[in-house]
């Protein structure tokens, strides 16, 4: 049965137009920057970071977007109904959404990544690219499993927004901005917003990719990937116990 649900969620999304619109901004966005970033780069050497920089400013925007809208898309039409009287077992539902765009948002990441690398070194001037080995560098490697997992981990925590709020608007929002505004907005409270904010979980999901370490947390890089996949998780199971909980 899990199968069966599997296969009508991606009859869903692949016969959804805006899944194709935004999975191509999000490679004409990242890739565009990377463009720019090799076309412009005659000052100083082209690193692997600066290449994917355009994924990291704009892509994992879009793959929040899209993980909430795989989620929310159904209430906004009303065949959510529809949905949980061919798949009685909600909790299925939520786990084929899940596991069917982390697959997909996944490995767009991979392979926008790689193109960005791809497109940034044709077009970079000679004297640019003298170091510049993004597939063989330590710091390059690790961006091509880094920011996949980044991905996948944005993907649990925005659908699990997406199943509490069961709303585009107010899950995208809320999503956008926790991930851009709202920790920084903490930092600023007198005395203790700097130590807050270092309890953030974007704040630790970006020093995971970062590759950089939070000072006075317990806890080193690896740490704070595996601090923001707990609130990830714990978001996502709150919102299919509602689910379970709620009328359709």
């Amino acid at each position: 049965m899990f199968l069966n649900t599997l296969a009508s969620e991606w009859i869903k999304l692949r016969t959804t137009k805006s899944f194709w619109w935004t999975s191509a901004l999000f490679i004409f966005f990242s890739v565009g920057m990377a463009a720019l970033m090799g076309a412009f780069s005659e000052d100083q050497p082209l690193l692997a970071n600066g290449a994917a920089v355009g994924v990291y400013m704009f892509g994992f925007i879009v793959i929040a977007v899209q993980a909430v809208m795989v989620v929310t898309t159904e209430y906004r039409h009303r065949y959510q109904s529809v949905t949980y009287l061919a798949t009685p077992k909600r909790w299925m539902v939520a786990v084929a959404k899940l596991l069917l765009y982390l697959v997909l948002g996944m490995l767009l990441t991979l392979v926008t990544v790689a193109l960005c690398y791809l497109v940034a070194g044709w077009l970079a001037p000679s004297e640019a690219t003298v170091a510049y080995e993004p597939f063989s560098s330590e710091e390059g490697r690790r961006l091509l499993w880094a920011y996949p997992v980044m991905a996948g981990l944005m993907i649990i925590f925005s659908q699990g927004i997406a199943l509490l709020l069961r709303q585009t608007a107010g899950a995208v929002t809320l999503v956008l901005m926790w991930y851009l505004a709202l920790e920084g907005v903490i930092a600023m409270l007198p005395k203790v917003g700097d130590k807050i904010r270092n309890y953030g979980p974007f704040e630790n999901l970006n020093a995971f990719v970062s590759n950089f370490e939070i000072q006075d947390v317990p806890w080193g890089v690896i740490g704070s990937g595996v601090y923001f996949a707990v609130w990830a998780v714990v978001i996502w199971v709150a919102g299919v116990i509602l689910l379970q909980k709620r009328d359709a």
